[in-house]
């Protein structure tokens, strides 16, 4: 009797052992494995034409008011969508030398009208498989020579969005949960006028 107990306790501690090899097998390829197979890739993307380049928008229904808004494409070409996707400012250089404290300022996305992006959530956005979203990333007003930082919504953050007219290199940081953030880098350059069309933005490169 006792023999046949041993043999069955034995057999239980080897199906135990099996059932817990089972499991992480599953976790491991729920988890490691196919996030690695099938993952997000994302394509930045900027050109001079209408898709990126919106001019004389009429701002704030005032017809006299009017702009030159300056985005920028990212699109998901990859097996998995994309999640919670943000994009701030790293850092701004003028001359060569760092120009003001803007890291952590966050743009906006395009998709996203006022009444949603006041909301906490509105800061994070999900790209699907094929999908293609724009974010704002500056904007030149007939009102002043200045160049806006688009953020991604109207409550004060404490830093300035308004930067003087020049030559400049962006650096942004593109994060999410399940893809590795990508820096991006672009040079922006506007002469001192009000001429809303003349303002210049190129995607130097993106890593």
């Amino acid at each position: 009797m006792s023999e046949s107990i041993l043999i069955c306790g034995i057999r239980l501690e080897v199906w135990a052992f099996i059932i817990s090899v089972i499991s992480l097998l599953i976790s491991l390829l729920k988890d490691v494995i196919l996030p690695l197979i099938f993952r997000p890739k994302l394509v930045f993307k900027y050109e001079e034409e209408i898709s990126f380049r919106r001019e004389d928008v009429v701002i704030n229904g005032n017809q006299y008011h009017r702009g030159t808004f300056l985005r920028f494409s990212v699109q998901n070409i990859g097996s998995r969508p994309a999640s919670n996707c943000r994009c701030s400012v790293l850092e701004v250089f003028k001359d060569g030398s760092s120009y003001g404290d803007y890291a952590g300022f966050p743009l906006r996305w395009t998709s996203r009208p006022e009444s949603i992006i006041n909301q906490a959530s509105g800061e994070r956005l999900n790209i699907a498989l094929g999908e293609t979203e724009f974010i704002d990333l500056v904007c030149v007003t007939n009102q002043s020579p200045t160049i806006v930082l688009q953020k991604y919504h109207s409550v004060p953050i404490g830093i300035r969005e308004t930067i003087e007219p020049g030559e400049y290199e962006i650096f942004l940081i593109f994060s999410g949960d399940n893809f590795k953030s990508r820096k991006l880098h672009f040079r922006i350059k506007k002469p001192n006028s009000q001429n809303i069309k003349d303002v210049a933005l190129r995607l130097i490169g993106y890593k």
